[in-house]
């Protein structure tokens, strides 16, 4: 069953820029909660699939609402999940039927092990067992505003093992092209090593630490090997780069977030940028 649930933004436009004002966009969203036991049988152990997805319903240029629509789209569900469709004519409604539909449909591909297990030991595995999957996604805005919207794409998972995993993917799209912003559209040429070090640096600081060898005593991989991933959110204070499990840390480290400010980074922005209009302001 999928709840509509309409929300989210409605804001004024002003020709002028202004870093306060909010974008003339307007978002829905689409909730959905579903459990499937295995065999049909609500005896035996389920998945669990709940999932908030958030997008852009109204904006006064249409062909960009398209490219806006078609990007929360991929970036939500994968664009392997159009692999036999045209992902440009998929609308949110489609997209998430067919997200829902692929997950269950997966699950159910364990139903075989599952009778197998049944037989052998003589008694099925409890609700609680490995077969307890689950996923939780969502995404959220975190800024809406200067012809930019940036936002976060996360999931929460248990496939069976140890323990689930969970993941956070950062967008940033300009509302003037409809196109996503990265590192190439923000930063001068050769910037890679003096925003690495901006980063390990205020990695340390983050862990009240003074010398940023030190992160490895703290369980941090290699610091050398710490650089900008592209995986950021910006909003009017500066940039966020988000390192996901086992990318410059274990596991039991989880989400690395690191901030830097616009004061920080000024040096390395250049002035013609789609964020300038935040940071030298």
């Amino acid at each position: 069953m999928l709840l509509f649930v309409t929300a989210i933004t409605s804001c004024k436009f002003n020709k002028a820029i202004d870093t306060e004002a909010e974008n003339d966009i307007k978002f829905d969203s689409i909730t959905v909660e579903e459990k499937y036991y295995l065999l049909g049988d609500t005896t035996n152990p389920f998945c669990t699939l709940e999932s908030n997805f958030i997008f852009p319903s109204e904006y006064k240029d249409k062909d960009i609402l398209s490219k806006l629509n078609l990007y929360f789209i991929e970036s939500f569900f994968g664009i392997d999940s159009f692999a036999d469709k045209d992902s440009s004519s998929v609308t949110p409604e489609q997209a998430m039927k067919s997200y829902v539909q692929k997950y269950i449909s997966d699950y159910k591909e364990l139903e075989g092990d599952f009778i197998t297990d049944t037989e052998v030991s003589g008694e099925k595995p409890s609700q609680e067992s490995w077969y307890a999957y689950y996923e939780a996604s969502s995404n959220e805005i975190i800024y809406n505003k200067c012809d930019l919207i940036s936002y976060t794409v996360s999931v929460e998972y248990y496939t069976g093992g140890a323990h689930g995993g969970y993941g956070y993917n950062n967008h940033v799209l300009n509302l003037k092209t409809g196109e996503e912003v990265d590192e190439t559209d923000i930063f001068i040429e050769d910037y890679q090593d003096s925003l690495a070090y901006l980063l390990v640096y205020a990695l340390a600081m983050d862990n009240n630490l003074t010398n940023p060898e030190e992160l490895e005593n703290k369980g941090f991989f290699n610091i050398e090997e710490i650089y900008p991933n592209g995986n950021f959110y910006l909003d009017e204070n500066g940039i966020t780069y988000t390192y996901n499990v086992y990318e410059i840390a274990p596991f039991s480290l989880g989400k690395i977030d690191i901030f830097l400010s616009y004061e920080k980074i000024l040096h390395l922005l250049k002035k013609d940028s789609p964020v300038a209009p935040i940071a030298f302001k």
